[in-house]
């Protein structure tokens, strides 16, 4: 299904809270959510994943499903 994962930081020097890093648009199953990393790594920096929220739409008549995916980090370390 279509998803959506959209990662916020939270805390960080560089950046502002609530800031987005980054989007990313995949083809994936339902239980990628489950599957997101603790760690993840944007622009040679570490974050920690704070927070995960899920959120799916389900269209009957054309059969459509997709998921969004809001990701919610704090920086760790520089790499």
């Amino acid at each position: 299904m279509k998803t959506i994962v959209k990662y916020i930081a939270l805390k960080n020097k560089d950046y502002q809270l609530g800031h987005p890093l980054f989007e990313e648009e995949l083809e994936e199953t339902g239980d990628y959510f489950e599957r997101i990393p603790s760690h993840i790594q944007f622009q040679n920096v570490q974050f920690k994943v704070k927070s995960k929220e899920l959120t799916r739409k389900q269209i009957f008549d054309d059969f459509e499903e997709s998921q969004t995916i809001i990701v919610k980090v704090i920086a760790m370390t520089e790499a």
